[in-house]
């Protein structure tokens, strides 16, 4: 009869950790539709904030600067979680995978701050200045471009962890 316990209990306990185990895996692929819709939507709102920009619509630009900036900084709390997720894990193709997330963001971030900076000076006519930090906001988005690319390399490369 003691035996069925110690039986039942290791049983238990081997479930348990197996969970556990799974578990940081499971929460990251819990965050990702939120991440990426977030992403989503500040691309939607800087590329009409671009729009805007070069429609002269200084004030629906800097709006959607706003907007993107909002969905940026949610997409980038959310992968910061899900990278203490994949470091938990020690797997570092979820680590170097949820880095990438959080780079690409990061350049996002800043391609939107750079445009943001761009819009007052080209309302006062000041192209040298505009031109200068469209051009790094330009920069900045090729580098999250070059992120999405590393990350899909990694997707590749790995399909049995990513489905």
């Amino acid at each position: 009869m003691d035996n069925k316990f110690i039986i039942l209990g290791l049983v238990t306990v081997i479930i348990f950790l197996s969970g556990c185990i799974q578990s940081n895996v499971s929460n990251i692929d819990g965050l990702s539709p939120s991440i990426n819709t977030h992403l989503k939507n500040g691309d939607q709102y800087f590329n009409n904030a671009s729009y805007d920009t070069n429609k002269f619509s200084y004030t629906m630009a800097l709006t959607n600067c706003n907007n993107a900036t909002a969905e940026y900084n949610q997409a980038r709390s959310l992968a910061s979680e899900g990278l203490t997720y994949a470091n938990n894990s020690n797997n570092t193709v979820y680590s170097t995978y949820m880095q990438l997330v959080l780079d690409e963001i990061d350049s996002k971030i800043n391609a939107t701050n750079e445009l943001r900076i761009a819009i007052p000076s080209l309302e006062n006519n000041d192209t040298v200045n505009a031109n200068l930090h469209i051009g790094n906001a330009n920069t900045f988005m090729s580098k999250a471009t070059d992120f999405y690319n590393q990350r899909a390399d990694i997707v590749k490369q790995n399909p049995t962890k990513f489905k």
